[in-house]
């Protein structure tokens, strides 16, 4: 099971990927919201608000993580299809728009400014 883990006050510990597709992005219709509103909606206003700018790096529809067989991959979409402003980097390399980039345990995966780590166990 592979799974995001994130360090921040606005994202629980860690989401399980266990879709074949996994959207993840700044709408709520994403299957990982960044951030996760239902944390994000505790913290004081005032950290909310501390919080916007790096959070508005994320675009609404930012990547998706696809599992194919035993591989993960991750492709930075963004809202139209033709990739994010900010991007998605792994490792700390940008990562091509529209192109499967795969995934290895212990990679480091940032969307915009929010950065989290990639996990198979």
């Amino acid at each position: 099971m592979a799974k995001l883990k994130f360090n921040t006050d606005y994202m629980g510990p860690e989401y399980l990927l266990q879709k074949r597709d996994t959207f993840i992005g700044r709408a709520p219709d994403n299957d990982i919201t960044i951030p996760d509103y239902r944390i994000f909606s505790t913290l004081p206003l005032s950290t909310q608000n501390a919080k916007y700018r790096t959070l508005r790096h994320v675009s609404r529809r930012h990547a998706v993580i696809q599992q194919i067989g035993e591989e993960y991959f991750i492709i930075d979409i963004g809202n139209d299809g033709q990739g994010s402003t900010r991007g998605t980097f792994v490792n700390d390399e940008r990562i091509s728009p529209g192109v499967k980039h795969p995934l290895k345990n212990g990679d480091r995966i940032r969307f915009g400014d929010v950065e989290c780590l990639f996990v198979e166990e």
